[in-house]
């Protein structure tokens, strides 16, 4: 029977049939233990499988061997009676926590760990209740006992599996990958003949590949991983396709989206360190790895403004392209739009328009005025303490409110105002930006989205609602638009100062903290 094959003592996997000395590593966890120590370790597994089969059969009964000498009917009604009550309680709670940990993302990213995993088992629990239910397959004789023990067995197998893997999914080591796919594909193959679970199969083989590429990316051979990438890509597109269609495994979707997501970042990863490669691989290695570590640090140290979206893997995904693209566009393989100008690093800006209208004249003098305002963002802006914790938000854009120009109290009165913001020179600098390769300076990519830049200007609007009392009362708002990505040399060592010195009082004071933007430099 199979529970008479050694078992690794750390995690209760099956150790490798033909292993020979006195030492023996486990190919599902990398445990290295001593032969007498896995016999021990057996011994113990048995005790709990002779346990429950005291209980769940009559005494003296030998199911070994295949259980053929035992008459099939008798074989059935020893199932009904005896094995599957027993077996149910156990297995309904199994699932339950199996399926609550399929709910989420089952990989990380090189340098990054999993976060929100519910793990509330040791793989050798799981892995001892596979080995209860492989000592009585053979008093399964009729489609649907088999039906159901198939089932058992395969999610018993496959949430001993994830247990092992929510270990590695902890701990941001580069030689986990090979491990989380042979877990996966172990699992995927006891799930071969259970037609019901077939989108968790096709997980499984997703994740298999994804784990299989992964490896190959921190290897250093990121081109090589493209087939395993499109593999994954595939597998869990099919595997989302079938949950959404079966009510019993629609939990499941989330965790496949997080995958998916984290399925294409691993591509813009790839594309990233191949695209550096026979150039600087080595400083874009490192570049990423800080890139990486940033966008985790941030996750624990953001106001509730900022922490719905600062955990997702789609946030991930969407910071990996853009440094794709301009990453292409430093080694003259693509384009971005820039602006010349000096400075000692390239930052990105995201370019928002801020349509407004305010009230200016008195008595018969009064009017509305539209304006079409235009700001810059600070894509990294995430650096920035007061930025993050929105104390201070003028600090990380073009601080238009800030730099308006100052009209007298007659052109006020007589509504001779045209605008209550002075972000002329933005337009200018915008307009003046034009697509193609970057400058030789490094550069660094958007640390945030799109969204959150919006977000950012609506809390300095309010920002700067309560600081002047004029603009509170004179405002009248339509949301903000972020229209374009710029990337303009910048001087990140002048904060809290100007750091482009040449806009003037329209100058950001900051964008970011400059030792973590030197980190994920790329040159």
């Amino acid at each position: 029977m199979d529970t008479m094959a050694l078992r690794c003592k750390s995690c209760g996997a099956p150790l490798p049939s033909d292993a020979t000395g006195e030492l023996l590593t486990c190919q599902h966890c990398g445990t290295v233990q001593r032969l007498v120590d896995a016999r021990a370790f057996l011994d113990q597994i048995s005790l709990q499988i002779n346990s429950f089969l005291r209980q769940a059969l009559p005494v003296g009964l030998d199911v070994g061997a295949g259980g053929g000498a035992i008459d099939p009917i008798a074989r059935h009604n020893l199932f009904v009676q005896g094995v599957r009550p027993s077996l149910e309680t156990e297995y309904r709670e199994l699932k339950f926590r199996c399926f609550d940990l399929l709910s989420h993302g089952q990989i990380a990213l090189p340098f990054t760990v999993a976060s929100g995993l519910n793990v509330q088992n040791d793989p050798k629990d799981a892995f001892i209740f596979q080995a209860k239910v492989r000592s009585v397959s053979s008093l399964a004789v009729d489609d649907e006992s088999r039906k159901l023990m198939a089932e058992v067995d395969g999610v018993a197998t496959t949430y001993a599996h994830l247990l092992t893997n929510a270990g590695f999914l902890t701990q941001p080591r580069p030689e986990r990958y090979p491990f989380i796919a042979r877990n996966c594909k172990d699992a995927a193959e006891t799930l071969k003949n259970v037609p019901q679970l077939a989108a968790l199969q096709s997980r499984l083989q997703g994740l298999s590949h994804l784990g299989e590429a992964l490896d190959q990316v921190t290897q250093g051979h990121p081109r090589d991983s493209r087939p395993a990438i499109q593999a994954a890509l595939a597998d869990l597109t099919k595997a989302h396709d079938l949950a959404q269609s079966n009510f019993d495994l629609s939990l499941m979707i989330t965790g496949i989206e997080e995958e998916l997501a984290l399925t294409r970042a691993s591509s813009y990863l790839a594309d990233i360190l191949s695209t550096s490669q026979g150039g600087s691989s080595d400083r874009s290695l490192l570049a990423v790895q800080a890139l990486l570590k940033q966008l985790t640090v941030l996750l624990p140290n953001t106001s509730p403004t900022w922490a719905v979206n600062m955990g997702k893997a789609s946030r991930i995904e969407t910071v990996l392209w853009m440094t794709g693209e301009m990453r292409k566009a430093q080694m003259g393989q693509g384009s971005v739009k820039s602006v010349r100008a000096p400075g000692s690093l390239v930052v990105p800006f995201w370019v928002v328009q801020v349509p407004y209208s305010f009230q200016t004249g008195a008595l018969w003098k009064a009017r509305g005025v539209e304006v079409a305002e235009t700001m810059l963002v600070a894509a990294t802006f995430a650096l920035d303490p007061g930025a993050l914790s929105l104390s201070d938000p003028s600090r990380v854009v073009t601080d238009v409110f800030g730099a308006r120009e100052q009209v007298g109290w007659r052109d006020r009165m007589a509504g001779r105002e045209t605008a209550i913001s002075g972000g002329g020179l933005v337009t200018n600098v915008v307009a003046g930006a034009a697509p193609g390769p970057l400058s030789s300076l490094p550069a660094v990519p958007p640390l945030t989205t799109s969204d959150e830049a919006s977000l950012l200007v609506q809390q300095y609007l309010a920002w700067c609602r309560r600081r002047d009392r004029e603009i509170d009362q004179k405002l009248k708002l339509s949301s903000p638009r972020v229209v374009d990505l710029v990337y303009i040399p910048s001087t990140p060592e002048a904060s809290p100062s100007a750091v482009i010195p040449w806009m003037g009082p329209l100058s950001p004071r900051s964008v970011g903290e400059p030792q973590a933007l030197a980190s994920f430099a790329f040159s």
